[in-house]
């Protein structure tokens, strides 16, 4: 589980964030759009438990947008700094967390988790510094990694 109150501590400059635990990887031979259903519930979770830390710093709230020409995309934004999209490639297998930031709503991060191995293609696949790669993760580390890269401006 996320640490929240580590991550708020950090952004009030108390301390820094604790590293996120490793979790179960998670098994292949799934549905990818039953998959990114779980991964978009847990997101759900991980803003309720984020959020309760933040409001007891009265930090800016994560909160889920709904916007016109994001279809099909979950659009999540930190106070009026950050706006993270968070999108289902199903053919290529992965999906994919983007986080847009200042000055001009600019790509600041990147980050792709592939949800199966074979459909990574990891030595064809050219990994700018500004993009991440994750295999195989479980919807829970998904979701802490989302909402964690998204409270930090940068995936780890």
């Amino acid at each position: 589980m996320t640490d929240y109150d580590a991550l708020a501590n950090k952004l009030m400059g108390i301390k820094k964030a604790s590293d996120l635990t490793d979790e179960k990887l998670a098994n292949h031979g799934f549905d990818p759009v039953t998959f990114y259903q779980y991964v978009k519930v847990q997101v759900e979770v991980e803003v309720d438990n984020a959020n309760v830390e933040l409001r007891k710093r009265k930090l800016p709230l994560v909160e889920r947008v709904f916007i016109p020409g994001f279809q099909g995309k979950l659009s999540l934004t930190f106070g009026t700094e950050f706006l993270c999209t968070v999108e289902l490639h199903e053919s290529k297998g992965r999906i994919r967390a983007v986080i847009f930031g200042p000055p001009n709503r600019d790509e600041i991060a990147r980050k792709d988790f592939f949800l199966n191995p074979a459909a990574a293609n990891l030595q064809g696949a050219t990994v700018s510094a500004g993009e991440k790669v994750a295999v195989g993760y479980s919807p829970q580390k998904i979701a802490a990694e989302i909402i964690s890269g998204l409270l930090m401006g940068e995936f780890a």
